[in-house]
């Protein structure tokens, strides 16, 4: 268990987050693929999309962070931007085929 949480800690701390500016972003299917879907749509973390989760705690989540999940400061993304990937990642289809958590 220590060895998976280690290896799981080593790919987070890997993870190349490529956040642009605030205000840079081209909407929020953009911001998923450079950010959020680098874990949550490679079955690193739990798969967001499709689960109709609630915007503001998803929103409140990514801009706080989590344990093992980087939080997104205003720099990075501003509240607009925010608010508009939370409700795309609520109303997002399930993937066709979702990757399997890693264990």
């Amino acid at each position: 268990m220590r060895r998976a949480l280690l290896t799981l800690g080593a790919l987070l701390a890997a993870a190349p987050v490529t956040a642009q500016s605030a205000g840079q972003w081209q909407g929020p299917e953009q911001i998923w693929n450079a950010t959020c879907g680098y874990c949550h749509g490679a079955g690193v973390a739990p798969e967001l999309r499709g689960r109709k989760l609630d915007p503001q705690a998803s929103a409140f989540i990514a801009r706080n962070g989590a344990p093992g999940m980087p939080a997104f400061k205003p720099s990075e993304i501003n509240d607009a931007e925010l608010d508009q990937l939370a409700r795309w990642i609520a109303l997002a289809p399930i993937p066709a085929k979702a990757p399997q958590p890693v264990r």
